[in-house]
């Protein structure tokens, strides 16, 4: 019976360890695509989000699903020649529901409002990663590794350019919800971008700087004006 508990806690402590290793993974990925600025498919792509600053299922997505997998069993492989293969697998099975969780609630932040204190915080902390510093707030579900590697970043509220506003941060009219002034401000005029516009966009996000207020193209002509 003791054995039988032993193991049983073994199970569930490596589960949560590779689910906390995840935590780390997404620090080291998030910050890596920034870093490459655009060099790599991945990088492309992540970056290519921070210039729509939306979320919709990609193919893409299966290879980062695959990649997460891949790696977990890899690690799971290497810790059986030391542990009994379903305490290394079970560090395997933690690391992808992180990653799921993690993908989850990113998904989530994009498109629907919080429902509670830690989604409140989840959206602001990385909508000032979009919006404000992307450089900065690199975890979304915990602020752990941004405390430890010096990335956390806290403003009063987050701008967000009018044109990139989340649906759910808007009423029928375009006006910020009330129940999100204090968290948020709407900047700029314009409610939709051009194609220079969103090629101006896409250099900015590549070199990790953040939207401007307006079309970036409309900014450009009124300076030139």
């Amino acid at each position: 019976m003791a054995a039988l508990v032993v193991a049983a806690l073994a199970i569930v402590g490596c589960f949560a360890a590779g689910a906390f290793a995840w935590t780390l993974g997404e620090y080291l990925l998030h910050s890596s695509f920034h870093w490459a600025k655009g060099k790599g498919l991945a990088s492309r792509e992540h970056l290519g989000h921070h210039v729509r600053a939306s979320w919709r299922f990609d193919p893409v997505l299966l290879l980062a699903w695959l990649g997460v997998v891949l790696v977990g069993a890899g690690l799971a492989w290497l810790g059986s020649r030391w542990v009994p293969s379903v305490v290394a697998f079970s560090f395997s099975a933690g690391w992808t529901v992180g990653y799921f969780f993690y993908e989850w609630h990113h998904r989530a932040a994009h498109l629907r409002g919080p429902r509670n204190r830690w989604e409140r915080w989840l959206r602001i902390n990385h909508f000032q990663h979009h919006f404000g510093h992307p450089t900065k707030n690199q975890q979304v579900t915990i602020p752990l590794w941004d405390h430890v590697f010096g990335t956390a970043y806290t403003a009063d509220v987050v701008r967000v350019p009018r044109r990139l506003a989340m649906p759910w941060l808007l009423d029928e009219d375009g006006n910020l919800r009330p129940e999100f002034v204090g968290d948020y401000v709407i900047v700029g005029d314009d409610r939709s971008t051009t194609e220079r516009g969103i090629a101006l966009d896409t250099a900015r996000a590549f070199a990790n700087l953040a939207p401007t207020s307006n079309d970036p193209a409309s900014e450009v002509g009124a300076r030139v004006r």
